[in-house]
C-alpha cells in the first residue's frame, strides 16, 4: 500500500480508556505504516495529564491543551497536523473497530477514492439518536438528490489534499462537521464509497455528541446551513 497514511483522532475526556485506544491502533502498524496524530480538546478528568505520559511510552503526534476548542476546532487542528496524503479519521470511545480500516484502506487504494466513508450497522444506541440519524440522511437525500446511507458516521478515511481543498473554500457549521464534508465532497463530483461498519455504542453509554438539551437547537441550525450548503452548490 504505497500512499503516506496519517491516523487522526479526537479526544475528550478519555482517561480510562484513551491508552487502550491508542494500543488498538498502533497495532495496524503490521498492515500500515501510518503516522498517529492525538489531539486532546480541553478534558477536565485527567487525560490532559495522562497522555503526556503515554506519549513518553507510545509513538504518536500530540496536541494537548487545556482550553476547550470544540470538535470542529479540534478537527481542523488535526487535520493540520496530519503528515499523510490520506487521512484517517475515527470516533474514539469504543464506537469502532479500528481494524476496519485495513478493509476500507484496501477499497480507497483500488478504487482510486476520495472519501471512503462508514455507515453504521447493529445500531444499539439511544433510540432517540437513531431517529435523528434516520431523519438527517433522508432529509440530505431529499435535498441535495443524493443516495447515500449515512453521512455523519465518524469513520471516514480522506484524501487529504481534497479535504483541505474543500475546508478553504467553503464555510462550515461547527456541528455534524463531518456530514457537511461529506455533502462537499459529492458536490465537487469526487470519489465516494461507502461500506458498513458495525457500531458498539450502546443505549446506557454517555454520549461524547451531541448533548440531549441542545440537540432540537442543532438540528434546527444544521438544517439552516444545509440550506446554505444548497445555495452554495449552484456556483460550484
Amino acid at each position: 500500500m504505497k500512499k503516506k497514511v496519517s491516523f487522526l483522532i479526537l479526544v475528550y475526556n478519555e482517561s480510562k480508556t484513551i491508552e487502550q485506544e491508542i494500543k488498538n491502533i498502533l497495532k495496524l502498524k503490521k498492515d500500515i505504516n501510518f503516522n498517529l496524530v492525538v489531539v486532546q480538546d480541553g478534558s477536565n478528568d485527567g487525560t490532559f495529564e495522562k497522555l503526556n505520559k503515554l506519549k513518553k511510552k507510545y509513538s504518536f503526534k500530540l496536541y494537548n491543551k487545556e482550553n476547550r476548542l470544540g470538535y470542529y476546532n479540534a478537527f481542523l487542528k488535526g487535520v493540520k497536523l496530519c503528515r499523510g496524503k490520506v487521512i484517517f479519521f475515527s470516533d474514539t470511545g469504543g464506537k469502532y473497530k479500528y481494524e476496519n480500516f485495513i478493509k476500507f484502506y484496501k477499497v480507497f487504494i483500488n478504487q482510486k477514492a476520495d472519501l471512503v466513508a462508514g455507515y453504521r450497522v447493529g445500531r444499539k444506541d439511544k433510540y432517540l439518536r437513531r431517529f435523528l440519524t434516520f431523519f438527517y440522511t433522508l432529509f440530505i437525500n431529499i435535498f441535495f438528490f443524493f443516495n447515500f446511507k449515512d453521512y455523519d458516521c465518524g469513520f471516514k478515511i480522506f484524501n487529504k489534499k481534497k479535504l483541505l481543498n474543500i475546508l478553504k473554500n467553503n464555510t462550515f457549521n461547527k456541528n455534524l462537521i463531518t456530514s457537511q464534508i461529506f455533502i462537499f465532497f459529492k458536490l465537487y463530483n469526487y470519489r465516494i464509497f461507502q461500506l458498513p461498519i458495525k457500531y458498539w455504542e450502546k443505549k446506557n453509554r454517555k454520549s461524547r455528541g451531541i448533548p440531549n438539551k441542545k440537540i432540537i437547537q442543532i438540528i434546527f441550525l444544521s438544517l439552516l446551513n444545509l440550506l446554505k450548503i444548497r445555495l452554495q452548490a449552484k456556483s460550484l
